[in-house]
């Protein structure tokens, strides 16, 4: 399985100091997991240095690709939010 980063998520990891090795981990490994319906992508959660990190990420054929990353301050809010409005479905 290889891993691409879109631009946009290239330039996320660099501002947010996330390292590719903590994202594909966290692909990897995440015990919370949803699909955002709206997007057509796959949602990965879970703490990265002591913070929530969500990473939205695609499939496609065996690779993945990832779209961005994100430090969410209030992760149980978001989660909530995009389940009520029916934006993600948890999968995991």
């Amino acid at each position: 399985m290889a891993v691409e980063y879109s631009a946009h998520a290239k330039e996320k990891l660099s501002i947010r100091r996330v390292s590719k090795k903590e994202v594909e981990k966290l692909i990897g490994e995440s015990k919370q997991r949803f699909v955002d319906i709206e997007h057509d992508a796959e949602v990965a959660v879970g703490p990265v240095k002591g913070r929530s990190l969500v990473v939205i990420y695609r499939k496609v054929n065996a690779d993945i690709k990832v779209i961005t990353v994100f430090y969410a301050r209030k992760l149980e809010k978001l989660i909530l939010s995009k389940i009520t409005r029916s934006a993600w479905r948890k999968t995991g």
